[in-house]
């Protein structure tokens, strides 16, 4: 079967904000030889900490997806950040990595939370349907991934704290440096994705 190409994956079920994994690798980021040595990583795990081989073959090439999406200032950033900020960072590399987690976060979340706030697993499926109904790769995918994307998406907002028992909340981070990183780079939107501006 010939599945036409598609702008969306379903990559983000093999991990979600990978926080862990990406505080393991500050050592190795902006080394030249970055994406070989994580690869390494695969058969050696002497730092990644992902205990099988099988994950760590689903997940590092996901990492390394993720390192390349953002602009390189980006990780001097990251590292110089708290724990909160850190998660919400790296949701902001998961939305520029995954523009399938890009569109259900605009088109359901910040839709959502500008009229009441309630979001739930019915809401974002009724929006991975509309995609299906128009892209056959996605249409291709099982329930069960679906099931996959829908959890994730709502389990990546609540580890960013914008999402909790059913409602959506605007992010609690007060550091105007924090916001301005976003604003000098181009990358105003993520005020929106975060529900700080309209």
């Amino acid at each position: 079967m010939n599945i036409p190409s598609s702008k969306y994956d379903s990559n983000i079920t093999a991990g979600g904000l990978l926080y862990n994994e990406f505080l393991t690798i500050e050592p190795i980021i902006h080394s030249d030889d970055f994406e070989s040595l994580l690869r390494h990583e695969i058969e050696e795990n002497k730092f990644i900490g992902i205990n099988t081989r099988s994950a760590r073959q689903r997940i590092i090439p996901q990492v390394i997806k993720r390192v390349f999406a953002v602009p390189s200032n980006f990780w001097d950033f990251f590292y110089g950040l708290n724990a909160i900020e850190k998660k919400q960072a790296l949701f902001f590399v998961v939305l520029k990595t995954y523009p399938l987690l890009f569109d259900l976060h605009f088109e359901v979340g910040v839709k959502k939370f500008k009229t009441g706030g309630t979001l739930s697993n019915y809401d974002v499926q009724m929006r991975l349907d509309e995609i299906a109904s128009t892209d056959d790769y996605v249409a291709s995918w099982s329930n069960s991934t679906f099931k996959k994307i829908n959890s994730r998406y709502l389990k990546i907002l609540e580890d960013v704290n914008l999402y909790k028992n059913g409602s959506l909340q605007r992010s609690n981070i007060l550091t105007k440096s924090y916001w301005d990183f976003y604003r000098k780079n181009g990358e105003q939107w993520f005020l929106k994705a975060c529900f700080i501006e309209n």
